[in-house]
Parts: structure tokens; sequence; C-alpha cells
């Protein structure tokens, strides 16, 4: 079963396909199940902490088979130096829409300032159906 995030974003990718590319960037493990977790909080995404890079691809592979994205969104992981978590301020989970290879839209940092609503938005605003 589908959390309403999951649900949100699946539609998102799917209705928006046509007119944008769709990338999951998969980052380090926030809650490793060999490192701290928050208190009352369980995941059926059992992962330890990335120790190299394999780590990391095979935790990015686990994630699709997980949440079964769509297959116009692709996925792939971060580097053990974390880059892209670093330059774009991830903390979780952050969407970034890029065009002509700026930042356009930068939302907030999930998981308590992540509005999928609010990309929507953006997403119908900049390319509206004709």
């Amino acid at each position: 079963m589908f959390s309403e995030d999951e649900h949100v974003r699946r539609l998102l990718v799917e209705e928006f396909s046509g007119v944008a590319d769709f990338l999951l960037v998969y980052i380090d493990e926030a809650h490793p199940s060999d490192g701290w977790a928050a208190p009352g909080i369980s995941s059926s995404f059992d992962v330890k902490k990335h120790r190299n890079q394999e780590d990391r691809c095979a935790a990015a592979r686990q994630l699709l088979k997980q949440f079964s994205l769509p297959p116009q969104c692709q996925i792939v992981a971060d580097c053990m130096d974390n880059n892209a978590n670093v330059a774009y301020g991830v903390s979780f989970e952050r969407v970034c829409i890029v065009q002509r290879q700026k930042i356009a839209y930068l939302g907030g940092k999930g998981p308590f300032f992540y509005n999928l609503q609010e990309v929507r938005l953006w997403l119908e605003q900049n390319f509206r159906k004709r």
C-alpha cells in the first residue's frame, strides 16, 4: 500500500513525464538499521549504514523495488562524499527542479517542509497542458 506522499509522487511523475525528466538521487541512509533510529519510527526499509558505493547502490535498488517508482523516474545514488546531498542541502528529502542548467525551484527540506502540492502547482504553472 502506498503512503499519501508516495501516491502523489507517482501521479506527478506519470502526469508530467511528457514535459519533465524525473530523477531520484538516493543519499546517505537517514535511519540505518545498524545506527540511530528515531524513537517510535519503524521502517520496512531495512538498510545498514553504507560502507562503500556498492552498499549505497544496492540500497538505491532496494528502494526502487520497495516503492515501485514509475518507469519514467530514474534512480541514481549519491557518491560516498555526499556531494549531491551537500550541494542541494537535501537533509532526507527535497525536490529540486532544474531548467536550462539552473535551479528553477527548490522545495523545502523534508520531511517537515517537503510540499508536493507546491511542486504540483509549480509544474502546472510552468507546463500548462495545452
